[in-house]
């Protein structure tokens, strides 16, 4: 009988299975917009991917796939002059006019990392820190730190804002 109580008292405690409860803890708090005063949360993954694609597909000078990651209009923050730029599907003509001098681009992001209001099911911004090494046809060679932030809605990206520093 001790025997049998043992082995059951065993059993039972291998089979007992601990579960774990991921919270996402809100942290930091959206300044200015529709969201002011909201906490923000970690975005999906899916839109860390969307902007990697966009971002790397530009070194690539894969347009196609550009233009599939973003909405019918891209609002872009170029890092000099300041003017905001309206892109237009189809705007691979505008993308393929600032590669021109270009024979080819290396770009190496350090991380991405999504965020969003919390309380927003569609609406992510997504950072990217990366260099870009861009080999011109004179032969000379460019070399930046990029920051690059993307509006994503639905899974498409809406805003590009770009800063950059020389790397030397």
């Amino acid at each position: 009988m001790k025997k049998i109580l043992l082995i059951f008292i065993i059993t039972a405690f291998i089979s007992c299975e601990t579960k774990t409860v991921e919270v996402v803890k809100p942290a930091g708090e959206w300044l200015v917009g529709n969201w002011k005063g909201k906490k923000m949360i970690p975005g999906p993954d899916e839109d860390a991917q969307t902007a990697m694609d966009v971002i790397m597909g530009y070194a690539d000078k894969n347009f196609e796939l550009m233009m599939e990651k973003s909405a019918d209009t891209v609002m872009f923050f170029p890092e000099k002059g300041g003017e905001i730029v309206e892109l237009v599907k189809p705007f691979d003509d505008f993308l393929k006019s600032l590669q021109e001098p270009y024979d080819s681009i290396v770009r190496t992001p350090y991380n991405v990392y999504p965020i969003r209001p919390e309380g927003s099911d569609n609406f992510t911004i997504v950072t990217v820190p990366f260099t870009e090494i861009r080999y011109a046809k004179d032969g000379s060679v460019e070399k930046e730190r990029v920051i690059e932030r993307f509006w994503v809605v639905d899974g498409k990206v809406i805003r590009v804002n770009k800063w950059t520093a020389e790397l030397n």
